[in-house]
């Protein structure tokens, strides 16, 4: 297994360095342009199978992104009937990768 790019740690420490000499406000403004363009936006219509959009759609999703439309997803779907099924898919996605220990805590 290789180890870590130098030239790869060097550029970040390169960043690193340039983002702590900005002024704060500006490092904020270029930082959040910056990582605005590099999120996947907002989902589009589905053009193909929805799963695959989705799944698309997610792989370029910020965490932001990802978390601000798993909980108004998940706000929206409580108030609809999944059936046992979707109930059961929902769980084991959720629960997935949990610790017993997690699991535990959560069912108390």
């Amino acid at each position: 297994m290789a180890g870590p790019d130098p030239t790869r740690l060097e550029r970040r420490q390169a960043l690193f360095d340039a983002i702590a000499a900005c002024n704060r406000a500006d490092a904020e403004f270029i930082l959040s342009g910056i990582l605005a363009e590099m999120g996947a936006g907002p989902p589009l219509p589905a053009l193909r199978a929805i799963e695959e959009e989705a799944e698309a759609w997610a792989a370029f999703a910020t965490l932001p992104e990802l978390t601000a439309y798993f909980f108004a997803s998940g706000a929206r779907l409580s108030a609809r009937r999944l059936g046992a099924r979707g109930r059961m898919r929902l769980m084991r996605r959720l629960l997935g990768e949990m610790t017993n220990e997690e699991r535990v805590e959560l069912l108390r």
